[in-house]
């Protein structure tokens, strides 16, 4: 687990793993309520929150109408929690399922697909995009720093990654490359 944590660069105390784990817990969720539920300050919680923003832990978005903060876990952090194995492993395939929008991927293959990012994680890898993710894993498989043991999960995982990646580029091109994507073998 220390290796894991010390190529991830992030130390988190008790305090702050229960502040993750609130977050994740009933999330979208605001800083105050973090504070009450755990029994924190507020100006502690949200000076832990900014820092989380600024490590890629966690994001916000606005409320529509009355603009308070709603917070919300990411993949590094759904990662962080799975290495200090402070989250169930249901939970985590749920979060990371949703958060890389790999819907038709069975809780197995999420926590598989974890663990693969967890074992070859490098400083800098952009863990919370899948398509970027994807491309990093992609192009460590092509450089033969993957085994081969995980060949049909990582296909999947690299083919949903160009679809949505072809979705960015435009609906008329998924369309007229539909075919040739479904069919293709990555690795």
């Amino acid at each position: 687990m220390s290796g894991l944590l010390e190529r991830f660069d992030v130390r988190l105390d008790e305090r702050e793993l229960r502040i993750l784990l609130g977050i994740i817990g009933s999330e979208p969720t605001t800083a105050y309520k973090v504070a009450v539920d755990n029994r924190m300050h507020f100006s502690y919680v949200y000076k832990k929150l900014w820092s989380f923003e600024q490590e890629g832990l966690v994001a916000y978005f606005c409320e529509p109408g009355s603009g308070r903060k709603l917070y919300y876990v990411l993949p590094k952090g759904v990662l962080i929690l799975m290495a200090y194995e402070a989250l169930s492993p249901k939970m985590a395939a749920d979060k990371l399922r949703d958060r890389w929008n790999l819907k038709d991927f069975s809780d197995d293959e999420i926590l598989e697909l974890a663990h693969i990012f967890l074992n070859n994680y490098r400083p800098g890898t952009p863990v919370n995009d899948s398509v970027m993710s994807a491309y990093v894993l992609y192009t460590r498989y092509l450089a033969g720093e993957l085994n081969a043991r995980n060949r049909a999960l990582l296909n999947k995982f690299f083919r949903r990654a160009f679809e949505a990646l072809i979705g960015l580029i435009g609906e008329g091109c998924l369309q007229k490359c539909g075919q040739d994507i479904a069919s293709r073998d990555y690795i």
